[in-house]
Formats: structure tokens, C-alpha cells, sequence
């Protein structure tokens, strides 16, 4: 049961992903990758959007509980939204425009799946947190050892104001409506209530590694196995993909299935 002081915002389905960097056909730890990724699927698909956070230095950060560190935060923001979950996973996969590659080859290395499981967005006093437990590899490997994917975390979660400086510069802003404008109030960042705040390209989140142990820190914990209907057609969509990406030696479900990278 959830604390009197935390109350379940929004909760779905969770994907992790990874893409390597160009040329590296088979990374063997972060240093090979371009970026790291998640996608939040919500349950209910009316009231919100499916999204792809882009994570700005390849890995999640570290959670050091009862510290403080700057290696503990980093910054993503909002790659793509939809309400259809299958155009959130075409724009992970979209080409970009680049000289033709060699016979064979992508412009772009394959994303590759690197754990799922469920997520919940929770109001925790004055700010807000997004929780996650980890589903797939049910034994998690060297892959979601180095990400920082931990088999259950939450971090501090809060949102950029668009004008506001941050590590990520980018070239378009989230284009928020006046309700929500209002709410930053000054503030350079502010907790993520409403969740709406993250239905818009472009905006930023600061993640601050707050604890591994979710139902300690927060009293709440969800089926890590249930799937929404979202979450069901991503998974099949990389199942296709993983039929097409496997003839040209890559696995993009390897890192899911057993932890190893690929």
C-alpha cells in the first residue's frame, strides 16, 4: 500500500534502449554507444501520450542511496510523442538523411532493447518521482549493469522551463500551453505535476538518482510482468525487427533476452 504522502500520478509500461555509435557494429560496453534511450507507455492512452526520452550522456545515472553526487543526475528530454506507440518506435528507428551507406550497412546502427518492465509517475511531498521495475532480463547482465538499469530505482524527476539553461542544447523548445507556462512561476524547474508536462516535444527533465528500493522509499510497488496494450505492440514491432535485423548479423533483443551486449 502507498504512503499517505504519495499518490500514483500516471503508471505503465517502461522500454530501454541503446543505439551504438556509428561504425560500431557490436558495442562491448557505453563508450561504444550514441545515446541511450527509454520509452514510457502509459496505461491509460486516453488522458496521455506515449513518449521516447532521449538521455543525454548514454547511460542512467548512478543511485548512491543516502548521497548526493553529481554522477547521481543527469538530463534527457522528449525525442517524440504520439498517441500511437508505433510512430514512438519508427522516430527511434528513423533514418536520417547521410551519404548512402555501403551495401548492406544502415545510416544508422539498430537500436537494441535493453530492458523492460512497468513504471509509475508519483507526486512524493513536493516533488515527483518516476519509479520503474524491471521486468526483462530477468537476470540482468553486463549491459544493464553498465546503463545503470537497475532491477527497480526511482529518481527525482523534475521539468526544465523552456528558456531556462541546461547541458542539452537544443533547437526547439516544447511548445507549452499558457496553463502550463504558468506553473514554472520563475522557476528554472519544477516537479512534473501534471504529467502533461511530458506529452511535449522538446521538453527537458533533470533525473536525480534518489533510491533502489522503491516500495521502502516510496510504500508502492507494481506487477513488473503486466504489459498494457501499448506495451504489447512495441514488443511485437521489435520482434519484427528483430527478424530483419538478424540478417544482417545484429540481434536488437539480444541485451533484453540474456543481458549481453550487442
Amino acid at each position: 500500500m502507498a504512503q499517505q504522502s504519495v499518490r500514483i500520478l500516471e503508471k505503465g509500461n517502461i522500454v530501454f534502449f541503446y543505439r551504438p555509435k556509428k561504425g560500431v557494429t557490436h558495442p562491448q560496453s557505453p563508450d561504444d554507444l550514441e545515446r541511450a534511450f527509454f520509452a514510457l507507455l502509459p496505461d491509460d492512452q486516453e488522458q496521455h501520450k506515449n513518449r521516447l526520452f532521449n538521455v543525454a550522456h548514454g547511460v542512467l545515472p548512478a543511485i548512491v542511496p543516502g548521497k548526493a553526487l553529481p554522477e547521481e543526475r543527469d538530463w534527457a528530454f522528449v525525442q517524440d510523442v504520439s498517441s500511437n506507440p508505433r510512430q514512438v518506435i519508427d522516430a527511434l528507428e528513423k533514418e536520417r538523411q547521410a551519404p548512402p551507406p555501403a551495401p548492406g550497412e544502415r545510416v544508422r546502427p539498430w537500436a537494441r532493447a535493453a530492458g523492460e518492465g512497468r513504471y509509475a509517475l508519483t507526486k512524493h511531498q513536493d516533488h515527483t518521482h518516476l519509479a520503474y521495475w524491471l521486468h526483462r532480463p530477468e537476470c540482468p547482465g553486463e549491459v544493464q549493469q553498465e546503463m545503470q538499469i537497475r532491477p527497480e530505482a526511482s529518481y527525482i524527476i523534475s521539468v526544465k522551463e523552456p528558456y531556462a539553461p541546461s547541458e542539452i542544447r537544443l533547437d526547439k523548445r516544447p511548445d507549452y500551453p499558457e496553463s502550463l507556462r504558468r506553473k514554472f512561476d520563475g522557476h528554472g524547474w519544477v516537479a512534473a505535476e501534471p504529467t502533461e508536462f511530458l506529452d511535449y516535444p522538446y521538453a527537458q527533465v533533470l533525473l536525480v538518482g534518489a533510491e533502489t528500493n522503491v516500495q521502502r522509499e516510496l510504500g508502492i510497488a507494481l506487477d513488473p510482468r503486466e504489459e498494457n496494450k501499448a506495451s504489447q505492440i512495441v514488443l511485437h514491432m521489435l520482434e519484427q525487427e528483430e527478424k530483419e535485423a538478424s540478417r544482417q548479423g545484429v540481434s536488437v533483443l539480444e541485451p533484453l533476452a540474456q543481458g549481453r551486449w550487442e
